[in-house]
């Protein structure tokens, strides 16, 4: 996996993050914050209320046995709608979904 490769998120996989890390510390969770929204690597991608509701019909209702949450659900959909087939995470759910997971 060589070179820079460009990061994509989700302003709500964001927000879990920083609500992990003020736990530590309120100080941790904005450094988390001001070098994520510094690095040009990372494309944040704000959830709209379309985006919201085509996670909802693509994600959530298919699987309701699987239980995505709302965060898992539209972060599945932006990789769709990128065309992105691995993720780094260690959430199963994606796997489940049917994306790669790095590590594996």
């Amino acid at each position: 996996m060589g070179g820079r490769r460009r990061i994509v998120t989700t302003n709500l996989v964001i927000a879990e993050v920083h609500s992990l890390l003020v736990r530590t510390s309120a100080d941790t969770g904005v450094r988390f914050l001001d070098r994520l929204y510094s690095d040009p690597r990372h494309e944040v991608i704000w959830a709209s209320r379309d985006l919201e509701r085509a996670a909802v019909d693509r994600w959530l209702r298919p699987f309701l046995k699987v239980r995505f949450s709302l965060t898992d659900a539209v972060s599945f959909e932006v990789m769709r709608l990128q065309g992105v087939k691995r993720a780094f995470s260690y959430d199963r759910h994606f796997v489940a979904a049917g994306f790669e997971m790095v590590p594996e």
